[in-house]
């Protein structure tokens, strides 16, 4: 989902939005003959809303072209619509989603009602038009980077990610996560809380957000907090200011990432390093950076469901 810093992005400009065959008829035809890896195409979008082709390739398939070429193939067949905006220079990424023939297929996979065509295509509007869809975008990245490193590389495990609308029951309502995590590299296992920040918010308002996280360790929910900043310079001023609020120590430990001093995507199935994994991770109350795995507390057990809070 990367757009160059030197491109500009036209966000009044209404978004170009591509669904496939919508009748009834058309999903019968068209729901024939999906594959395996289709299905968990399906299942993916069915579960995280949108994804790129970038996203969908570390996920499941082997190659970025081979994604492309067959997310092309299940879009022109109505499995899944597609949107994305007018950038200058160059093209922005699509945005694929479920189409009315993936929607009905998940449906009946699932045992749910089947939905109306024009309830899907509602749907897909409502989310190219979202002013939302990059900051879940933002977050579905973090999570297709993870999930893509784990399929690679022996030891290490995404063991669990739950998304913003299954986290945020289980917070009680005190605070809405981003997302939930669970990583495991060899011997080190880290449960967190993630939040993606895009710069829209005020330090202040990210600072109320750790306050928040405190009154849920209080609750019995204490995980560390992992908040990846639009810049470096944010993060600076994040540190500062948490240490404002909290001068001896931070009620629950937080890491941060400053997004530009990640390596640029590309179109690589193996983002180059530095990557989310890597030394880019400043703990609070600390001045060197560490690797996702070993901001993990020493003494992590290896337990499942939020360890059963």
């Amino acid at each position: 989902m990367h757009v160059s810093r030197h491109s500009r992005i036209y966000p009044h400009t209404p978004p170009r939005v591509e669904v496939g065959p919508a009748s009834r008829a058309d999903v019968l035809k068209q729901s024939r003959g999906l594959t395996a890896r289709d299905a968990e195409v399906i299942s993916y979008l069915a579960r995280h809303r949108v994804l790129t082709a970038l996203q969908l390739a570390r996920l499941v398939f082997g190659s970025y072209s081979h994604a492309r070429s067959r997310l092309a193939v299940l879009h022109e067949r109505g499995v899944l619509a597609r949107f994305r905006r007018d950038i200058w220079p160059g093209s922005q990424q699509w945005r694929y989603t479920l189409g009315p023939v993936g929607a009905v297929v998940h449906a009946a996979a699932a045992g749910a009602a089947l939905p109306r065509p024009a309830t899907v295509i509602e749907n897909v509007l409502r989310l190219a038009h979202s002013a939302h869809t990059e900051h879940r975008l933002g977050v579905n990245d973090f999570f297709a980077t993870l999930a893509g490193h784990s399929r690679r590389e022996p030891g290490c495990v995404l063991d669990e990610w739950w998304p913003e609308n299954e986290i945020g029951e289980t917070c009680a309502g005190i605070v809405r996560p981003d997302a939930y995590g669970k990583y495991s590299d060899h011997d080190h296992t880290l449960s967190f809380f993630y939040e993606h920040d895009t710069g829209t918010e005020t330090i202040e308002t990210l600072v109320e957000k750790v306050g928040k996280y405190a009154e849920l360790a209080d609750a019995g929910i204490r995980k560390p907090v992992l908040f990846q900043l639009s810049n470096t310079s944010r993060e600076r001023n994040f540190h500062v200011a948490l240490a404002h609020r909290w001068p001896h120590k931070a009620p629950v430990p937080v890491a941060t990432l400053p997004a530009d001093q990640l390596t640029t995507p590309g179109f690589h199935i193996a983002p180059t390093s530095p990557s989310i994994v890597d030394a880019v991770w400043l703990a609070v109350g600390h001045t060197r950076r560490r690797a996702l795995a070993d901001l993990a507390p020493r003494t992590t057990r290896l337990t499942t469901h939020l360890d059963a809070a």
